[in-house]
Formats: C-alpha cells, structure tokens, sequence
C-alpha cells in the first residue's frame, strides 16, 4: 500500500519541495533495518520522521551518515537516492542510488515512480517517460486502484512529453545567482524592488529567524510527528552601488516568532503586502506603509481575506486595484489569481477570478505586473510547467489578459521557480528558484533582460521636495492635460527624505501639481509624446521663506558666467586631440547645464531622455545642475553636444580630482594631465 506524504509544511507560505512527493512502500524502512545495530536503527528512525514529512533535504545528511557505514545496503540507497532527487546540486547521485534496488524493484511499491522522477530532474525524459509508464502499468493492474496517484503519474508524464516538445525553446537571457550578501546559506526568496530598484526586499527562512527553530507539534489524528523548523522573516538590503547590496537586515516590527512574508511592493515602494500565518493553517495578507524611514505595523486587509489561505498579491500600477493569489471555493482550480479594488483604507470589493484565460484546475501563484501595467508575470504548476512552479507571461491586450505562456528555460528549470520582479526599465528581473550551485535552499537570481523582446515605453520621474533646502513631505497631485486622457494620480513625498517617485505612461501630456505647507503650489509641465522606451528624469520642488528668498536674493550667478566663458575660450579641440581619452585615477568629467537663483526656472522638458540630473545647492545659495560621471573628457564631449542641442547654451564641462571641483585649465596648470 503506498503511504502519501502528509502535507505538513503546505499550511505556511513556501513549500520547500516539489508539488508532488515520493512514493515509498511501508516495508521499505523495515527492510533498510536489515544489518543496521539498535543505535543505527535510532539514526533511520530520525531520518523516517524527516522523510514522511517531506523535509528530504534534512533528511539527506543523516541518511549519508548510515550509508557511510552500510554502503551496500540497498534499502538505505534507495532512500538517500529519493532524497537525492530534491537536493539540485546532487540530483545525479538519485538515479545511481535508486538503481542498487532493480533486483528488487517488482517487490517494492513505487520503485518506478520514483526512479522516474529522479530521471525528470535530471533531464533524462525519455527514461522519465519510460518508467512512468511502467508506474502506470503496474497502478492501473490493482484491484484496488488509487485515484489520485493514477492521475499524479499522468501528469507527469504528459509534462514530461512537453518538456519533450519543447526543449529547443530557449530565452536569450543571462541567469546569474545574486550572490551575497544577499543570498546564504538558508533560503531566501519572494524578492521585491521599487521601480528604482532602489532598495530590495525579500523573505528569509534560516538561522537568522526571529525565534530561531522552533518546534511545530505534530497531530495524533493524522498520525504526524513534531517538526522542527525556521519560520519566515522580512529582510530588506539597500543598494550599495549600480552592481552591489548592503549587508541584509531584518524589518523588526514587522517580524514575530510565527511565518512573516514579503509579497509585494507597489512602484514607489511605499506600500507593501505582507502575508502572515497565525498557525491555524490559513494565512491572510496584511499591509504596511513607508512613514519616513519606518514601516507602519502590519493591517488585515478586509475583503481579500477568508477563511480560506491568501498569501500572494500584487499592485496594478496606477490604479486602486491588486492582484492576489487565494484558495477561496470558488475558483477554477485550488488556487486562483483574483482582481480587487481599493475601496477605502485597508478595505477592499469588487473582488472578480481572473477566469480561465489566466487560471487553471492547478494552482497559480505569485503575481506581479509591470510597471507600465502592460505585462503579467506569475507561477503556476498546470500542465505546460517543466516541473513544480513554473514561470508564465499574459500580455494586456484591448484590456484582457491573454492567454499565458511558459517562459521556458533557462528561467524555468525543474525544480521550483517563482516570484518574477522586474525593475520599472524591464532590463533586469530578480526571482528566486532552486539551482545546482546556489548558496543555499532557495536563492535570488537576476535576469537579464528582464523583459526579453519589446522594452517598456514608460517615464519615470524620481522628485525631490525641499523647503529652505532641507527635505520635506508634499502632496503630489499628478494628472494628464490631454483632454482624451483621463490619468490622475496622487502620492506623497517622504517626510524625512523628501523624495517621490511616479511612473507616467507614454503619449501624454502632464501637470505635477506639488502642494507644501503654507506655500504657493508649484507646477512642473512634462511631455511624453513620442517617448517609445524607457527615460528617467530628475525633477525638484523648492519652498523658500522670505527670509531664505533674502539670502538668495543679494548673491548673483556670476561666477558660474565666468566660468562658462572660461571654458567657451579654452582649445577644447587641442585639449581633445592630447588628453581627449586620458583616464587620471579619482579624476571625473561632468556637465554642467544650468545655475540658478530660481529654481524653478529650469525646463525639465529640455532633459527628457538625458542622463541623471544631479543638484547641488552651494553655500552661496545658488542651485547647480550637473550630469554625467565620465572618466575622459571625449564622453563628456558627446554629451556637451547633446545638452546644447537641446537649447542649454549654457552648458560646460568640469571636473572633480579627489572629490574637488576642477576646471579644464586647471587640469594643465596643476600638470592634473600629462
């Protein structure tokens, strides 16, 4: 009689393992016995419990430490060989150990199954396919027959056909583990970014824990044993620099010694969905706020959540409405994708499936949408997966989703792949998947591209709101001028960084309506007509008090005058031929195109497309515009040309040598260049 694995670790957010599990015979442990001393038989009763309930890669280490000393014991093979199957990095060794029982195999139930299984995660289909026929064979010829198993032996082999088909189909895409400090040796996954990518945040489960491993008591009733394991946390690394991450640290108040989770982030990265499991076996999502540099403590979230298990969602960019993942009765399959609407606060209706054109009689999980709204990522373990979860796309088309597609490998493999992000560009994604070589059970990967065909036409504006030169909070109240258009949106800026971040579709005409304090309301007018990719633009708001206004007012732009006629009489061309292409250690190029007393003087429209705008407010109160960070005078040339044709004639080059500001003349003065 076969024995189904109980499904203990189904109730919390990630499941560790494959969809479906091993098949062993319950005279499989009694025969691993044979030969085994009263101690020995204590170290496979410890890797029993693991086994039965599906921790096969804890089991593994203590299975290792029998067959270390009964090496040609083929019972206890058999078993480390099934264990072997779920461990990425040594699925080969399965096939080898699963094999020491053949002599054996028409006496032990669900031999085949499981070598078959063990040929799939090797990518051995068609010895895959063989055995699960044998399985299905031997199944289908008793006379008390198993429903479900007969219809798990199916569907793997019509998956495995699949995979058969299309094999040849592969995405141009490089794959590379995120690697530290970000990925450990415990399992991280669920990995979340701004459209900026400014900031990551992701799930942990190992060591690092609140609570450390905590003990789960089993149930008499369904005859499972306690278990021991770390439960999930929320972690969240800033970025160091355009390839690196900051050391990881855990969001305490949103951690408590039960399953806490990070589902999604909206665009701006100033909301996020938190799933959290109060161990009764259904979970429920919750939703906290960015107030400053402090996340708000978690809020159940009416509407979306019932009696039944919700654990994933995700934001529709530019609307009050999510996406979110739930096993409620009334889906297509187990689990389904359902939209919702934001009714007030924490309150959510108008709650519809995705129907069948996105969700199957299997699962699907983990959504997330671009950040132009256009595109539909998610997992799902249907038919036309490769094994376990896989990742499928929907494109929006006439205001339907369509009907979805596998994204193949190598972002697919088979074993589990889930939680595709990608960055506001579609340049770069991040998912999190189990793979030979990872650091740990679970880790994060990037992919690039992130969105392998037809890039995203998007603007993105990254603001800054200041009053009297430091930052402050702001109500930005953003809406289309075209009279066809009806977009209108309203966020805030951070009160203690005074930075917001907006993404505005293409072909549009905009106001920023920027509301501080007591202050006269300021207006910045931007043009996306004609923008077919993705640009980023810098923009500031500035509230002065009259008695900032006062300071400004009695200093003048003059010195930057001098210098622009400076540098329009120094022989750019010679200086080019000589040094054009010189790299000096700590020496940078940059442009300079504008100097302000008023501020809000300057024409964002002029730089739409352009490199980051970087201001400065100098101590003489005068704000600067600068871009570029080259290391030869020739690129910052190319973008000189750029900048003036673009009516910024007042645009010149400078440089900064070890952090000081330098001008082209002074670099041949102080023999800077040679």
């Amino acid at each position: 009689m076969f024995l189904f694995k109980k499904k203990i670790l189904s109730l919390f957010f990630i499941v560790l393992i494959n969809t479906f599990v091993a098949q062993v015979n319950s005279l499989v442990f009694e025969s691993a016995k044979t030969g085994l001393n009263a101690k020995d038989v204590k170290i496979l009763n410890r890797a029993k419990i693991k086994f039965e309930q599906d921790q096969f890669l804890e089991a593994l280490p203590i299975f290792d430490s029998l067959v270390k000393d009964y090496p040609k014991q083929p019972y206890l093979n058999y078993l480390i060989g099934i264990c072997y199957s779920y461990d990425a990095d040594n699925s080969l060794k399965a096939i080898t150990c699963i094999s020491q029982l053949k002599n054996e195999a028409a006496n032990v139930d669900g031999y085949n199954y499981n070598l078959a299984y063990a040929f799939e995660k090797n990518d051995s289909i068609d010895a895959a396919i063989e055995n699960y026929k044998v399985a299905l064979k031997i199944e289908e010829a008793k006379i008390i027959k198993q429903p479900l198993l007969l219809r798990d032996i199916n569907f793997r082999m019509n998956r495995c056909e699949k995979i058969n088909e299309n094999k040849f189909k592969k995405n141009n895409v490089q794959i590379k583990n995120l690697g530290k400090p970000i990925n450990s040796m415990a399992s991280e996954y669920g990995p979340l970014i701004p459209s900026d990518e400014s900031f990551m945040i992701f799930t942990y489960r190992g060591p690092k824990s609140k609570g450390g491993k905590q003990t789960v008591k089993g149930d008499a009733i369904s005859n499972t044993e306690d278990i021991e394991l770390f439960y999930e946390d929320i972690f969240i690394s800033k970025k160091a620099n355009d390839t690196s991450w900051a050391e990881p640290t855990p969001i305490e108040n949103l951690n408590t010694n039960l399953h806490d989770a990070a589902v999604s982030i909206n665009f701006d990265g100033t909301q996020l969905f938190i799933y959290k499991n109060t161990g009764g076996g259904n979970g429920d999502l919750y939703l906290s706020k960015l107030i400053g540099n402090k996340w708000s403590n978690p809020i159940y979230q009416v509407g979306i959540n019932t009696n039944a298990w919700e654990g994933s969602a995700c934001f529709i960019p530019n609307q009050n409405k999510i996406i979110f993942a739930s096993e409620r009765k009334d889906g297509e399959g187990k689990r389904d994708l359902y939209e919702a609407e934001r009714l007030k606060d924490n309150t959510w209706g108008n709650i519809k499936n995705l129907g069948p054109a996105i969700n199957t009689k299997y699962d699907e999980d983990a959504p997330f949408i671009t950040a132009d709204g256009k595109t539909l990522f998610f997992s799902s373990n249907n038919s036309n997966s490769i094994g376990g979860y896989d990742i499928f796309r929907s494109d929006l088309k006439n205001g339907k989703w369509q009907r979805p597609y596998n994204l193949g490998k190598p972002i697919n493999t088979n074993n589990e792949d889930k939680f595709y992000t990608v960055r506001g560009d579609g340049k770069k994604a991040y998912y999190s998947s189990f793979k030979a070589g990872g650091k740990g059970q679970q880790d994060i990967y990037i992919v690039e591209p992130g969105m392998p065909g037809k890039p995203i036409s998007l603007l993105q504006v990254d603001g800054l709101v200041m009053i009297d030169g430091k930052p402050t909070q702001a109500e930005i109240e953003i809406n289309s001028i075209l009279k066809n258009r009806k977009f209108k949106t309203t966020i805030n800026s951070n009160n203690v960084t005074g930075n917001f971040l907006a993404n505005l579709p293409v072909d549009d005409e905009y106001e920023i309506v920027i509301k501080a304090k007591q202050f006269p309301q300021q207006v910045i007018e931007l043009n996306t007509v004609g923008i077919d990719s993705f640009m980023v633009i810098n923009v500031y708001a500035d509230f002065t008090s009259p008695d900032y206004d006062k300071k400004i007012s009695e200093l003048s732009a003059s010195i930057d005058e001098k210098n622009k006629k400076l540098f329009d009489k120094f022989d750019k061309k010679t200086f080019a031929g000589n040094y054009g292409n010189t790299k000096v250690e700590g020496l940078f190029y940059k442009v300079q195109i504008g100097a302000y007393k008023l501020y809000e003087n300057f024409n964002y429209n002029n730089v739409l497309g352009m490199p980051k705008i970087i201001r400065q407010t100098d101590n003489d109160y005068i704000t600067r515009f600068s871009m570029g960070n080259y290391e030869t005078f020739n690129e910052a040339q190319v973008l000189l040309e750029k900048v003036q044709q673009n009516n910024l004639k007042d645009a010149f080059i400078y440089t900064m040598y070890n952090g000081e500001k330098k001008f082209l003349h002074q670099l041949l003065e102080e023999k800077i260049v040679k």
